[in-house]
């Protein structure tokens, strides 16, 4: 919660904190943990998570073309019928493996892991949470090699 002058309550039973920003923050005693006893959720691990939201954010992006890139070959003109139907065929089978890839990715274990453990850290620190914007992080659609 946060008090009038804009400096937050401690909360009972958290460690008061301070990162290299100079910014104050709570950590609750006791393991972090994703709801199953003995996950301990450190700051590499948190690391992990983030790279995979971030190729997941970067998958769900390129997706919001795969249908004008599945019909570009419909709406340019083909020299043939076979040449049209060979460019469409490959148009169909990228974004069918798009669409494969990034479904795989967004139900698997490790995927729901990261969420059960983002929604119970929204659940026992709520306030204070910035929304993400793409704009202010430069390389957000930069997948690291």
């Amino acid at each position: 919660m946060s008090q009038s002058n804009g400096q937050q309550r401690p909360v009972p039973g958290s460690n008061t904190s301070t990162n290299s920003n100079g910014q104050t923050g709570q950590q609750r005693a006791g393991p972090n943990t994703s709801g199953q006893a003995g996950e301990v959720w450190d700051e590499e691990r948190l690391e992990q998570g983030l790279e995979r939201l971030k190729e997941l954010h970067i998958q769900l992006r390129s997706l919001r073309t795969c249908i004008p890139r599945l019909l570009e070959p419909l709406t340019t003109k083909q020299p043939s019928p076979e040449s049209l139907f060979r460019e469409f065929t490959e148009s169909t089978r990228v974004g069918t493996k798009e669409v494969q890839e990034f479904k795989h990715l967004m139900g698997d274990e490790e995927t729901n892991k990261i969420f059960a453990q983002a929604r119970k850290s929204r659940a026992e620190n709520p306030d204070n949470i910035k929304p993400w914007r793409a704009m202010d992080h430069p390389d957000a659609f930069t997948r690291r090699t």
